[in-house]
Protein backbone atom coordinates (compact mmCIF):
# COMPACT_ATOMS: atom_id res chain seq x y z
CA UNK A 1 0.00 0.00 0.00
CA UNK A 2 1.35 3.18 -0.88
CA UNK A 3 1.88 6.03 1.65
CA UNK A 4 -0.25 8.52 0.29
CA UNK A 5 -3.48 5.32 0.40
CA UNK A 6 -2.51 4.76 4.20
CA UNK A 7 -2.46 8.44 5.05
CA UNK A 8 -5.91 9.11 3.19
CA UNK A 9 -7.53 5.98 4.77
CA UNK A 10 -6.23 7.68 8.08
CA UNK A 11 -7.98 10.74 7.49
CA UNK A 12 -10.87 8.85 6.91
CA UNK A 13 -10.97 7.05 9.60
CA UNK A 14 -10.68 10.00 11.58
CA UNK A 15 -13.41 12.07 10.03
CA UNK A 16 -15.44 8.71 10.70
CA UNK A 17 -16.36 7.14 14.21
CA UNK A 18 -13.77 5.04 14.52
CA UNK A 19 -12.16 5.41 17.54
CA UNK A 20 -9.02 6.27 15.98
CA UNK A 21 -6.60 5.66 19.23
CA UNK A 22 -7.93 2.13 19.25
CA UNK A 23 -6.83 1.72 15.97
CA UNK A 24 -3.73 3.33 16.22
CA UNK A 25 -3.19 0.45 18.95
CA UNK A 26 -3.80 -1.92 16.79
CA UNK A 27 -1.84 -1.32 14.09
CA UNK A 28 1.05 -1.84 15.92
CA UNK A 29 3.74 -4.45 15.51
CA UNK A 30 6.39 -6.42 17.45
CA UNK A 31 7.37 -8.52 14.54
CA UNK A 32 8.14 -8.37 11.00
CA UNK A 33 8.69 -10.94 7.81
CA UNK A 34 12.05 -10.70 7.78
CA UNK A 35 14.14 -14.46 8.39
CA UNK A 36 17.33 -14.77 10.40
CA UNK A 37 18.74 -15.82 6.62
CA UNK A 38 18.21 -11.99 5.93
CA UNK A 39 20.56 -11.16 8.35
CA UNK A 40 23.12 -13.19 7.38
CA UNK A 41 23.92 -10.42 4.68
CA UNK A 42 23.53 -6.90 4.53
CA UNK A 43 21.66 -7.30 1.20
CA UNK A 44 18.56 -5.58 2.48
CA UNK A 45 20.09 -3.69 5.71
CA UNK A 46 19.11 -0.41 4.43
CA UNK A 47 15.41 -2.05 3.75
CA UNK A 48 15.48 -3.42 7.07
CA UNK A 49 16.96 -0.43 8.82
CA UNK A 50 13.72 1.44 7.07
CA UNK A 51 11.14 -0.68 8.18
CA UNK A 52 11.81 -0.73 11.39
CA UNK A 53 12.56 2.75 11.94
CA UNK A 54 9.45 3.82 9.99
CA UNK A 55 7.37 1.33 12.19
CA UNK A 56 8.87 1.90 15.50
CA UNK A 57 10.80 4.64 15.41
CA UNK A 58 9.23 7.69 12.95
CA UNK A 59 11.35 10.28 14.35
CA UNK A 60 14.41 8.73 14.00
CA UNK A 61 17.38 10.13 11.20
CA UNK A 62 18.76 6.25 9.95
CA UNK A 63 22.18 8.73 9.33
CA UNK A 64 22.37 8.12 13.38
CA UNK A 65 23.08 4.76 12.76
CA UNK A 66 26.71 3.21 13.77
CA UNK A 67 29.21 3.37 10.67
CA UNK A 68 32.40 1.72 10.85
CA UNK A 69 33.95 -1.76 11.41
CA UNK A 70 34.72 -1.92 14.87
CA UNK A 71 32.06 -2.46 17.77
CA UNK A 72 31.85 1.29 20.19
CA UNK A 73 30.44 0.76 23.48
CA UNK A 74 29.86 4.43 23.61
CA UNK A 75 28.18 4.93 20.23
CA UNK A 76 25.87 1.88 20.78
CA UNK A 77 24.78 3.28 24.04
CA UNK A 78 24.26 6.55 23.16
CA UNK A 79 22.18 5.39 20.00
CA UNK A 80 20.20 3.26 22.69
CA UNK A 81 19.42 6.02 24.32
CA UNK A 82 18.07 8.23 22.08
CA UNK A 83 15.87 5.01 20.92
CA UNK A 84 14.79 4.85 24.82
CA UNK A 85 14.23 8.08 24.44
CA UNK A 86 11.89 8.00 21.19
CA UNK A 87 9.91 5.18 22.27
CA UNK A 88 10.93 3.28 25.55
CA UNK A 89 8.24 0.50 24.37
CA UNK A 90 9.55 -0.39 20.76
CA UNK A 91 13.30 0.23 21.89
CA UNK A 92 12.26 -2.57 24.20
CA UNK A 93 10.68 -4.72 21.54
CA UNK A 94 13.97 -4.38 19.49
CA UNK A 95 16.21 -5.21 22.42
CA UNK A 96 15.11 -8.73 22.83
CA UNK A 97 12.67 -8.99 19.36
CA UNK A 98 12.58 -12.71 18.95
CA UNK A 99 13.23 -14.66 16.24
CA UNK A 100 14.00 -18.12 14.98
CA UNK A 101 17.59 -18.97 14.90
CA UNK A 102 18.77 -15.98 16.96
CA UNK A 103 19.43 -14.56 20.40
CA UNK A 104 18.47 -11.63 22.30
CA UNK A 105 20.06 -8.55 21.03
CA UNK A 106 21.41 -9.68 17.78
CA UNK A 107 18.52 -8.18 15.45
CA UNK A 108 19.20 -5.00 18.09
CA UNK A 109 22.66 -5.02 16.77
CA UNK A 110 21.87 -5.82 13.05
CA UNK A 111 19.78 -2.56 13.11
CA UNK A 112 21.88 -0.20 15.25
CA UNK A 113 25.08 -1.25 13.06
CA UNK A 114 25.47 -0.29 9.45
CA UNK A 115 28.12 -3.22 8.23
CA UNK A 116 26.93 -5.72 10.83
CA UNK A 117 25.68 -9.22 9.87
CA UNK A 118 24.35 -12.08 12.28
CA UNK A 119 25.67 -15.45 11.95
CA UNK A 120 22.10 -17.78 12.38
CA UNK A 121 22.32 -21.18 13.31
CA UNK A 122 24.64 -21.94 10.91
CA UNK A 123 27.60 -19.76 12.62
CA UNK A 124 29.26 -22.06 14.68
CA UNK A 125 28.90 -20.03 17.63
CA UNK A 126 29.95 -16.78 15.86
CA UNK A 127 26.96 -14.26 16.94
CA UNK A 128 27.79 -11.15 15.28
CA UNK A 129 30.47 -10.30 12.21
CA UNK A 130 31.25 -6.50 12.03
CA UNK A 131 34.44 -6.13 9.64
CA UNK A 132 36.81 -8.52 10.27
CA UNK A 133 35.77 -9.49 14.03
CA UNK A 134 33.48 -12.06 14.47
CA UNK A 135 31.71 -11.94 18.14
CA UNK A 136 30.13 -13.62 20.71
CA UNK A 137 26.97 -11.95 22.03
CA UNK A 138 26.19 -12.22 25.80
CA UNK A 139 23.00 -11.47 26.84
CA UNK A 140 23.77 -11.30 30.63
CA UNK A 141 22.13 -10.86 34.29
CA UNK A 142 24.26 -8.01 36.39
CA UNK A 143 24.47 -8.41 40.07
CA UNK A 144 22.25 -7.07 42.25
CA UNK A 145 19.90 -7.91 44.40
CA UNK A 146 19.21 -11.21 42.26
CA UNK A 147 21.66 -13.29 44.33
CA UNK A 148 23.76 -13.07 46.84
CA UNK A 149 26.21 -15.49 45.44
CA UNK A 150 27.29 -13.05 42.62
CA UNK A 151 29.05 -10.43 43.79
CA UNK A 152 28.12 -6.60 43.29
CA UNK A 153 29.53 -5.72 39.74
CA UNK A 154 30.04 -8.73 38.02
CA UNK A 155 27.88 -10.57 35.65
CA UNK A 156 26.67 -14.01 35.11
CA UNK A 157 24.13 -16.02 33.80
CA UNK A 158 25.55 -17.22 30.23
CA UNK A 159 27.31 -20.10 29.27
CA UNK A 160 31.00 -19.97 27.50
CA UNK A 161 31.24 -21.40 23.95
CA UNK A 162 30.61 -24.88 23.30
CA UNK A 163 34.33 -25.56 22.50
CA UNK A 164 34.77 -25.29 25.84
CA UNK A 165 33.97 -28.35 27.80
CA UNK A 166 33.83 -28.29 31.25
CA UNK A 167 32.51 -31.89 32.21
CA UNK A 168 35.36 -33.50 33.03
CA UNK A 169 35.44 -30.82 35.99
CA UNK A 170 32.02 -31.04 36.31
CA UNK A 171 32.56 -34.61 37.09
CA UNK A 172 35.20 -33.80 39.87
CA UNK A 173 33.30 -31.39 41.62
CA UNK A 174 30.38 -33.53 41.25
CA UNK A 175 32.20 -36.32 43.50
CA UNK A 176 33.33 -34.31 46.25
CA UNK A 177 29.89 -32.92 46.61
CA UNK A 178 28.65 -36.45 46.91
CA UNK A 179 31.62 -37.04 49.55
CA UNK A 180 30.62 -33.65 51.27
CA UNK A 181 26.70 -34.65 51.54
CA UNK A 182 25.84 -31.73 49.52
CA UNK A 183 22.83 -33.29 46.96
CA UNK A 184 22.62 -32.83 43.51
CA UNK A 185 19.10 -31.29 42.54
CA UNK A 186 17.83 -28.19 40.43
CA UNK A 187 15.29 -27.50 37.48
CA UNK A 188 17.45 -28.54 34.73
CA UNK A 189 18.61 -32.23 33.83
CA UNK A 190 22.26 -33.59 34.89
CA UNK A 191 24.47 -32.64 37.50
CA UNK A 192 22.47 -29.24 39.45
CA UNK A 193 24.30 -27.29 41.67
CA UNK A 194 23.09 -23.72 42.47
CA UNK A 195 25.20 -20.94 44.03
CA UNK A 196 24.67 -21.92 47.79
CA UNK A 197 25.70 -25.70 46.59
CA UNK A 198 28.77 -24.47 45.47
CA UNK A 199 29.18 -22.07 48.54
CA UNK A 200 28.67 -24.94 50.85
CA UNK A 201 31.33 -27.31 49.08
CA UNK A 202 33.56 -23.97 48.90
CA UNK A 203 33.36 -24.07 53.05
CA UNK A 204 33.31 -27.59 53.28
CA UNK A 205 36.31 -27.91 51.63
CA UNK A 206 38.06 -24.83 50.68
CA UNK A 207 41.43 -26.59 49.45
CA UNK A 208 39.44 -29.02 46.41
CA UNK A 209 37.40 -25.68 45.49
CA UNK A 210 40.70 -24.18 45.00
CA UNK A 211 42.08 -26.46 42.84
CA UNK A 212 38.57 -26.69 41.17
CA UNK A 213 39.01 -22.67 40.81
CA UNK A 214 42.02 -22.98 39.07
CA UNK A 215 41.21 -25.79 36.38
CA UNK A 216 38.37 -23.34 35.54
CA UNK A 217 40.15 -20.45 35.25
CA UNK A 218 42.54 -22.28 32.78
CA UNK A 219 39.33 -23.40 30.95
CA UNK A 220 38.16 -19.64 30.55
CA UNK A 221 41.23 -18.61 29.64
CA UNK A 222 41.07 -20.90 26.68
CA UNK A 223 37.65 -19.36 26.03
CA UNK A 224 38.26 -15.46 26.57
CA UNK A 225 41.68 -15.40 25.07
CA UNK A 226 40.74 -17.14 21.58
CA UNK A 227 36.88 -15.12 21.49
CA UNK A 228 35.66 -11.48 21.13
CA UNK A 229 32.98 -11.03 23.78
CA UNK A 230 30.10 -8.45 23.84
CA UNK A 231 27.93 -7.80 26.96
CA UNK A 232 25.08 -6.75 27.02
CA UNK A 233 22.36 -6.00 30.12
CA UNK A 234 19.65 -8.53 29.84
CA UNK A 235 17.76 -7.10 32.92
CA UNK A 236 14.67 -5.39 31.63
CA UNK A 237 13.92 -3.46 35.20
CA UNK A 238 17.97 -1.87 35.18
CA UNK A 239 18.28 1.65 33.01
CA UNK A 240 21.22 -0.04 31.19
CA UNK A 241 18.85 -2.63 29.77
CA UNK A 242 20.01 -3.20 26.38
CA UNK A 243 23.95 -1.33 26.76
CA UNK A 244 26.96 -3.01 26.18
CA UNK A 245 28.56 -3.54 29.33
CA UNK A 246 32.20 -4.54 28.45
CA UNK A 247 33.86 -5.87 24.67
CA UNK A 248 36.78 -6.93 24.33
CA UNK A 249 39.17 -9.26 26.41
CA UNK A 250 38.39 -10.37 29.49
CA UNK A 251 41.07 -10.46 32.92
CA UNK A 252 41.00 -14.88 33.71
CA UNK A 253 41.52 -13.70 37.01
CA UNK A 254 38.26 -11.68 37.23
CA UNK A 255 36.33 -14.78 36.17
CA UNK A 256 34.59 -17.91 38.80
CA UNK A 257 32.51 -20.45 39.07
CA UNK A 258 28.92 -19.44 39.11
CA UNK A 259 27.07 -22.30 39.02
CA UNK A 260 26.33 -26.08 37.14
CA UNK A 261 23.42 -26.17 35.07
CA UNK A 262 22.75 -28.99 33.14
CA UNK A 263 25.75 -30.54 33.62
CA UNK A 264 27.72 -27.31 32.22
CA UNK A 265 29.46 -24.55 34.68
CA UNK A 266 28.35 -21.08 34.07
CA UNK A 267 30.91 -18.43 35.06
CA UNK A 268 30.58 -15.45 36.84
CA UNK A 269 32.76 -11.86 35.74
CA UNK A 270 34.02 -8.93 36.94
CA UNK A 271 33.99 -6.37 34.35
Amino acid sequence: MRFKSFSKLQEEAEMSDLKWDYVKQALKLKSFSITSKDLQSTTYKKEIQFVVRVTWFPKLDLNDTIKGDKFDKDAHNTLLAKLKRLDRENAGNLIHYQMAGIGPGEFMFYFMYDQLTVGGGSSAGVDLKLGRTSAELKSIKVAGARSKYVPQGWISGFFMGGAVDTSSLVNKIHAEMQVQGIPNGGRGTGKEYAGAAMAELKKKSPTKYAQFEAEFAKLAKTYFSEETVVFINNTRTQPTYGEILHVGPVDTRNVRMEVITQSKIKPMVKI
